[in-house]
């Protein structure tokens, strides 16, 4: 089946059912939690999810108290996208954490929103497979979203998205109070095209520190190399702060890699990633996951971008070594913007991905730079580069002072604990006055009168062609 056309090109694992949203009850309030890190938009079902749920709605509510609790707290301002199951809302927070820190930073206080309806997030269901028939639900969406709140409120890292706090209703709506990347994305996929853009603001490039005086640049739509570098050195650091707490990302890819303030990569989207919470004995340690070639952290089930899944992602295959491979992919977009491997058909694209070839690099590529990417896009497994690697290649420190590659290749991480207690408590209560009405009426009616303003311009211009079409003919016989 030709998937192209359905998901532009890069197959988002994603199946899903539509039946009507239930309209919200007006919500008590809640608030908690101290911070750590994760995402905006949309979780994702792994290829065993079975979902029955329609798209997120905002349902009209009565306006309750203002200015108290939630509604005091945040100004909403637009709404940043929509997805099956939530909505992300960029919003102000009115009163600063920090007032005895105030500085002139025009983002300081923007937080991303995103809502969940919980209801919709309960008929997703997973299902393990026994034999020929998936016969036993193994969790639902809503628990899945719960593994990722503890593991966002428990982790703090400069590369990845920080969790603020977790807003829960106790019944309909969950809301993660996120970190918000004002210079969003770092490229975009064209599927028309079937090729990546760049989308950093030109606004960034103050931020970043001044590249050589003729900078290699290997495609148009490629980031020059030296800033392609910097931005790796950053993902390396995230992804190891990831395994080093026993945790993979299991979807890396560009459009899951904001730019925050001051130029700083972090990366988003933890819908779909695992943590492997096994005994100490059973699992690697923090720096044996990362720098030998790990036999733990075993999968059975695909999850992510099809693009970016390794050779070995058919059978049980290590979701550490994969983002590995995954790491590479990204490399390849953000300096040639294209993928490695692409079809529009999935079996074309893994047959492409299991080829005993070894990865195409372009000619213009530096040998050094050949060796990185066909060392992190190595089809066997258990000869793919690690960190320790990656921390010394050639091509990752180029540039760097001695005194900083020598902090880069030494870098340890911190490992926090994560207990099946934080997962049963990852959504806090507090009882208080209804607070989250008052912002969804406000979402509401900015999107109520952004959908008129389209009618309008649609009218208006199919009510200009409407008489262009009524007059001409009559014109011309008149003038016959």
């Amino acid at each position: 089946m030709v998937l192209g056309k359905l998901f532009s090109g890069l197959f988002k694992k994603k199946e899903s059912l539509s039946e009507p949203a239930a309209p919200i009850p007006a919500p008590r309030v809640i608030a908690v939690t101290p911070p750590a890190s994760s995402l905006p938009p949309r979780p994702s079902a792994s290829n065993n999810a079975v979902a029955n749920a329609g798209e997120f709605d905002d349902a009209d509510l009565s306006p309750q108290q203002q200015g108290l609790g939630f509604s005091g707290e945040y100004e909403f301002i637009k709404e940043l996208g929509k997805g099956a199951t939530a909505v992300v809302k960029l919003c102000r927070r009115l009163h600063s954490q920090d007032s005895d820190n105030q500085t002139d930073d025009e983002y300081e206080n923007l937080v991303a929103l995103k809502e969940f309806k919980t209801s919709l997030l309960k008929k997703i269901k997973e299902f393990k497979r026994e034999g020929r028939r998936m016969v036993r639900i193994v969790s639902t969406a809503l628990d899945k979203v719960q593994v990722e709140i503890a593991i966002m409120k428990k982790l703090s890292h400069p590369n990845l998205v920080s969790l603020d706090a977790v807003l829960d209703d106790g019944s309909e709506l969950l809301v993660l109070v996120l970190e918000y990347a004002p210079f969003g994305q770092v490229m975009v996929w064209d599927g028309d095209e079937q090729t990546y853009r760049p989308m950093l603001d030109p606004k960034i490039l103050r931020h970043f520190p001044a590249g050589p005086a003729h900078p290699v640049q290997y495609a148009p739509n490629g980031f020059p190399e030296h800033l392609a570098r910097m931005f790796f050195r950053e993902l390396v650091d995230g992804l190891e702060y990831l395994h080093t707490n026993s945790i993979c990302h299991r979807d890396l890819k560009p459009e899951n890699i904001l730019v925050g303030k001051h130029g700083v990569v972090k990366i988003a989207d933890f819908g779909v990633a695992h943590f492997f919470d096994e005994s100490a004995a059973a699992m690697p340690s923090p720096r044996a996951a990362n720098n030998s070639r790990p036999s733990k952290g075993f999968v059975t089930n695909s999850a992510g971008t099809y693009a970016y899944m390794p050779p070995e992602s058919l059978a049980p295959y290590s979701a550490f070594v994969a983002d590995i491979w995954a790491l590479g992919v990204t490399l390849y977009a953000l300096l040639f913007g294209k993928l490695p491997y692409f079809a529009p058909d999935v079996t074309d694209l893994f047959d492409m991905i299991q080829s005993p070839q070894p990865v195409d690099v372009p000619e213009s590529a530096s040998v050094d730079l050949r060796e990185l990417l066909r060392g992190l896009l190595e089809k066997d497994p258990t000869k793919r580069m690690t960190f320790a690697d990656i921390r010394h290649h050639p091509w990752v420190v180029m540039g760097l002072a001695i005194d900083a590659v020598a902090a880069f290749q030494t870098r340890c991480h911190d490992a926090v604990e994560i207990t099946e207690h934080d997962v049963e408590h990852a959504l806090t209560k507090i009882s208080s006055v209804s607070t989250i009405t008052t912002m969804k009426v406000r979402g509401k009616k900015w999107a109520m009168k952004a959908r008129q303003k389209t009618l309008d311009r649609n009218a208006s211009s199919v009510s200009a062609k409407s008489e262009d079409d009524d007059v001409s003919p009559h014109d011309n016989i008149q003038a016959a």
